[in-house]
């Protein structure tokens, strides 16, 4: 049996765990410190570079936006608008930071207490050491910025060992990247479908109730508003699977066709949710939120019972894979698992790895009949003053027809488009640069 290729950095006498955190489940693959070695191709480019900038300066554009929606509302005298606006910005920046605590946390029990990696302080491990790091988090919102920031500072040292021509230097650094990526994936769904969704529900209901005919810059900003977030909604599921996919360095990546087929799977479908929630909100919004109630607890459900997957997220990962889980790991899934079920009012998103054909099956089935059900009873208890508008048949469609849609692109995403081949790797142990 072949022994492993060593790279030249400082040595560690330690047990190294080269297993990694790929979303929310365990999988073999991306390591900090070990694991399996890059392909040759795998580097940082410019745009890798240029797309972190961005996403730094477009986070604090939305929050910026949110907060002029909310005083806009607090303005125009609409208190309960503002009060639901203000909700939807604080609680999903609470469970992102938590999120986010909890990842850091995962991150150094995956690192021997005596090990030189501990020592690679960045910025979330910076702040988490200072008292005031949660209430700095949550009143500016930066945890989603921290991370894109240790990302561009891990992409700037990979490119830099490039140039100094050492290139296990480089991917060491690319490495992290990738992992510090896949935290940014998984916290960018949460914030889009806790935050973003309930946001454009609200707008659309809005809309819905007024009835408003002629046209407005209100009308213009609410619709561009909406928009947006879809388009951002789509592309955040279509990001995470991508960038699970490149740190699960065994497996080949998801060529550009199958990006965009995943961004129009989640886009169509979400937009098909989010407009089947606000036509029935519009008319009934009491039992519109019983209703998905019932769905939001069937889901927690269905994730609790699932043998692997959220348990993962709050494992003691110094504790044997087979050790039962403790009271507070017990709580802690039990809640991820109801934060997921608030996704899974929108899309699916898998929390183990493994096969999802029937997972997919049973999930999308019971989206397809509460959206026909949401059309029929909009199309049917609507007032006849809401049926001489212009949108009450669009609204009708699209309901279900962008459904179809994202399931149509699903199909062909899986049948066409889905990496199945894997790559050979070399496995190495990947020590931190001395």
């Amino acid at each position: 049996m072949s022994q492993p290729e060593v790279s030249p950095y400082k040595e560690e006498q330690d047990n190294r765990n080269t297993d990694t955190k790929i979303g929310f489940f365990e999988t073999n693959g991306c390591s900090d410190i070990g694991g399996a070695f890059p392909p040759n191709e795998a580097c940082v480019t410019i745009l890798d570079v240029v797309s972190l900038v961005f996403s730094i300066v477009t986070h604090f554009l939305d929050m910026g936006l949110d907060i002029n929606l909310a005083i806009r509302y607090y303005l125009d005298g609409q208190i309960m608008y503002f009060a639901w606006t203000l909700a939807f910005i604080i609680f999903p920046n609470v469970v992102i930071t938590i999120i986010s605590l909890r990842m850091q946390y995962q991150d150094r029990e995956m690192i021997p207490e005596n090990s030189i990696q501990r020592r690679d302080i960045i910025a979330t491990r910076v702040f988490a050491q200072r008292r005031l790091y949660c209430e700095f988090l949550l009143l500016c919102q930066m945890t989603p910025v921290l991370h894109y920031y240790d990302s561009l500072m891990y992409a700037l040292r990979s490119r830099s060992y490039k140039k100094m021509g050492n290139r296990k230097g480089e991917r060491y650094y690319y490495l992290k990247m990738l992992k510090e990526d896949q935290d940014i994936a998984l916290l960018r769904v949460f914030e889009c479908f806790l935050e973003a969704a309930p946001q454009q529900i609200l707008q659309i209901t809005i809309f819905l109730r007024a009835r408003e005919e002629r046209f407005s810059f209100s009308l213009l900003h609410q619709a561009a508003s909406v928009i947006s977030s879809l388009i951002s909604m789509g592309w955040a599921m279509a990001s995470y699977h991508r960038n699970i996919r490149l740190a699960q360095l065994d497996k080949t990546k998801i060529d550009i066709v199958g990006t965009i087929l995943q961004f129009l799977w989640h886009f169509f479908v979400t937009v098909s949710r989010i407009i089947s929630v606000s036509v029935i909100a519009s008319v009934w919004p009491l039992y519109t939120a019983i209703g998905y109630a019932l769905h939001w607890i069937a889901m927690t459900s269905w994730l609790v019972a699932e043998p692997y997957g959220v348990t993962e997220f709050c494992r003691n990962r110094s504790h044997a894979p087979h050790t039962p889980l403790t009271i507070r790991a017990r709580v802690g899934s039990l809640l991820f698992a109801c934060v997921l079920g608030i996704v899974y009012l929108f899309t699916y998103l898998n929390p183990t790895e493994g096969r999802t054909f029937l997972r997919h099956l049973f999930y999308y089935i019971v989206c397809l009949f509460e959206n026909v059900l949401a059309s029929m009873l909009w199309a049917f208890v609507s007032t006849d003053e809401a049926r001489a508008h212009w949108f009450f048949r669009t609204f009708v469609a699209l309901c279900i027809v962008p459904f179809l849609f994202g399931i149509a692109a699903m199909i062909s995403y899986y049948k066409w488009f889905h990496p199945s081949t894997k790559r050979k790797t070399t496995t190495t142990i990947m020590l931190k640069p001395s």
